[in-house]
């Protein structure tokens, strides 16, 4: 019987394993069908995996035994030759799995704050054109009336932030992640905000994940979850420090951030999917991003096309470049961390 979750379908390794006995995975396999396995017992048990079996893909001791816990939990047991389960892969283990899946894929999802974010009125206290770098006092006129507007407050504060990017997406698209950080640190630097990058073996793990996101309102085949899945067994989250992840989505949306997704039991913590197949030229995608999580809830988006969190930039044909911060955003913004 052929598999039919979005997850194991196609896979010639998973699908043989769903019909012969000689397919089945066990100890010391490696490959994208691991992977596969491994993300599907995280995700319908919150298996915990070892990083280094994850990342490249391998049926090693912590694998087994999140496969051991789930026959057992579910008394998978072949009565013919068995009397207790094993830490196998075979016929009944991976049909239990793939329905387990089907359900989780089909179960509604909130979709990314940008979805549901359209552009908001005007701000009559924002400045009406694009302003000079390095402003300090500008005049505007706003109806009939002329303000003034100075330099940024200084709130002081800091945000502190992980990057997590996919295999694929770090080999086929050459992701312009740093320059989407200077853009954000010289952006909150004017209000007195430090941007703080968590390293810890590298600029940005890299998550063995390979399938395009599709953030889906329906619900049929989204998979933010499982991508989030994968991320959280990389590095377990840290209270106060902001969650990105590149990788290639399905669409035209250039970053999605999401809130009160449940991974494991419990609702995480708002995190941002950063899409490596469109870039903003102006590299405000990531800031953009940041002020959705910064907000309680969805807000609408800027009316003013320079500002960074206008709904779209020059990632788009005629797209403005972003740089300007309004200071409601930046308020926000200077308690981020502490709202994680």
């Amino acid at each position: 019987m052929a598999l039919s979750s979005r997850l194991f379908r196609g896979n010639r390794a998973l699908e043989a394993c769903a019909v012969q006995d000689s397919a089945h995975v066990t100890r010391g396999a490696t490959g994208e069908h691991v992977g596969k396995i491994q993300l599907a017992l995280s995700t319908v048990d919150g298996a915990l995996i070892d990083r280094a079996e994850l990342l490249s893909q391998q049926y090693g001791r912590s694998t087994a035994a999140a496969v051991l816990a789930y026959k057992q939990k579910r008394q998978i047991i072949n009565r013919s030759y068995q009397s207790a389960a094993d830490d196998v892969v075979g016929k009944m283990t991976i049909a239990s799995l793939d329905k387990e899946m089907i359900a989780k894929e089909l179960t509604p999802k909130p979709p990314g704050d940008c979805v549901l974010s359209p552009p908001g009125p005007p701000n009559p206290a924002a400045i009406l054109a694009r302003p000079p770098a390095g402003f300090q006092r500008t005049r505007f006129l706003t109806g009939s009336r002329t303000a003034l507007v100075t330099a940024p407050k200084q709130l002081g504060g800091f945000i502190r932030v992980f990057f997590q990017i996919t295999l694929r997406s770090a080999t086929e698209d050459g992701y312009p992640l740093s320059a989407n950080i200077e853009l954000a640190r010289d952006t909150l630097i004017e209000h007195g905000i430090s941007l703080s990058v968590e390293i810890r073996s590298g600029f940005a793990d890299t998550l063995p994940f390979s399938e395009p996101i599709l953030n889906n309102p329906d619900a049929a085949g989204d998979n933010v979850d499982q991508i989030r899945t994968v991320s959280e067994n990389v590095r377990p989250g840290v209270r106060g420090v902001f969650r990105v992840i590149v990788c290639q989505m399905v669409g035209n949306s250039a970053g999605e951030t999401f809130r009160n997704r449940v991974i494991g039991g419990r609702i995480v913590p708002p995190f941002a999917l950063l899409n490596s197949q469109i870039v903003d030229s102006g590299r405000a995608t990531l800031i953009h991003e940041m002020i959705h999580a910064s907000k309680p809830g969805v807000v609408q988006h800027d009316s003013e096309t320079f500002s960074v969190f206008f709904d779209h930039g020059s990632e788009k044909p005629g797209g403005t470049a972003r740089t300007f911060l309004r200071p409601e955003h930046a308020l926000t913004l200077s308690t981020l961390s502490a709202k994680l």
